[in-house]
């Protein structure tokens, strides 16, 4: 059977689709094969010979690599030059930083919420998730609140490159282009007023050159500020449609983000290239093939997952999320944005009881997990 990601039974109900597809492991779809199975897709995440594919499609589409300089980003890289990168950032990602930026989160998030107009929608995306990310982030980085918007805007920007469309090339080079002049001004600072922050670890990094520098920072600009955005927005969608959830959610906030997570990935496939021939779960993969993994299709799987369909809030996971990827390219910052949609969720669902969809919703979650606008009425 064929995989069409773009039909409309598939954006109506992709769930159905993939359970139709099952027990099968792997199915072809219009560019190679996609990964149904937890187990399968698991898999394709440690198979050495898979690697992320997004700049070798763009190539073949003739965009051009817009992701990252070429061996500059943990996306792009493998081996030494993955771990190298790696090493860099990691002392900045500990639990003790993550912990740190917790107490600030929570208060902003409390002054977000205490701003909002009584006896109105709530609009969890444009007054508290489109925000909450890009001030983390800009902590993070040492730089100044001032640039929030900035954040925002070029991560919006950047992932777009994601949807390998001709319409995303402009606003990507655009905002590359605004987000390398930004690092440099912001590196030169460092040098000159080090801190303890990220920006001044990257300036300082011996090991890093001016590429790999910039290229670090394009990639966590688009993946702590939009991906945790949108992560938030489908954890919120999740709830507001579960009143039973929602209701519980207060008294296991750690586990309802876990199983949002599950139930409703903001990041539902991720595609991977064969630099070499290779066997996933039996079936052939040749080498310049495409393997798509279905993320969404794998936190779903009644093999792993009982009753999958059903959102649980105090579930306990028998697997780990597979948004955040797994094996030599799992996220770095997953630590940290779990601990941003925790206290986003925690900070509403401890003032309100209940909460319901309103008019005015704008998201594509069915192939994308985009959330725009998601009010809620609440109570």
């Amino acid at each position: 059977m064929l995989l069409e990601p773009e039909s409309p039974a598939f954006l109506a109900d992709p769930h159905a689709v993939y359970d139709a597809l099952r027990p099968r492991d792997l199915v072809d779809d219009p560019l190679g094969v996609s990964t149904v199975s937890y187990a399968a897709s698991e898999a394709a995440f440690h198979d050495p010979a898979l690697v992320p594919a997004i700049d070798h499609l763009l190539e073949e589409l003739g965009f051009g690599a817009l992701w990252g300089p070429s061996g500059r980003t943990l996306t792009n890289t493998e081996g030494v030059d993955h771990g190298r990168l790696r090493r860099a950032l990691t002392p900045w990602f500990t639990p003790k930083r993550v912990g740190v930026l917790r107490a600030r989160t929570s208060a902003l998030i409390a002054a977000l919420l205490d701003a909002h107009e009584p006896r109105t929608p709530l609009d969890v995306m444009t007054e508290l998730a489109d925000i909450v990310p890009a001030r983390v982030f800009g902590w993070m980085l040492g730089a100044g609140e001032q640039d929030d918007k900035l954040f925002a805007e070029w991560s919006k920007a950047l992932i777009l490159v994601f949807t390998a469309k001709a319409e995303m090339v402009e606003p990507v080079r655009a905002a590359k282009a605004e987000i390398a002049a930004y690092a440099r001004d912001l590196l030169a600072h460092k040098r000159q007023h080090p801190d303890d922050m990220l920006a001044t670890v990257l300036a300082e990094a011996t090991e890093l050159t001016e590429a790999d520098t910039l290229g670090l920072l394009e990639e966590l600009l688009s993946a702590a500020v939009d991906n945790t955005a949108n992560t938030t927005g489908c954890a919120f969608h999740a709830l507001a449609s579960h009143p039973d959830a929602w209701r519980a959610a207060a008294d296991h906030v750690p586990a309802t983000v876990e199983e949002c997570g599950r139930f409703e990935p903001a990041i539902r496939h991720t595609i991977k290239y064969a630099v070499d021939a290779t066997t996933l779960h039996g079936t052939p993969i040749e080498r310049g093939s495409y393997v798509t993994i279905r993320v969404a299709a794998a936190h779903r799987d009644p093999a792993v997952f009982d009753d999958p369909h059903h959102l649980d809030v105090a579930r306990a996971q028998p697997k780990g999320r597979l948004d955040f990827g797994a094996g030599r390219h799992y996220c770095l910052g997953a630590a940290l944005a779990r601990m941003e949609v925790e206290e986003m969720v925690g900070g509403v669902v401890a003032r309100y009881g209940a909460a319901t969809v309103a008019d005015g919703a704008e998201m594509e979650i069915a192939a994308n997990g985009h959330v725009f606008r998601l009010p809620l009425e609440v109570e």
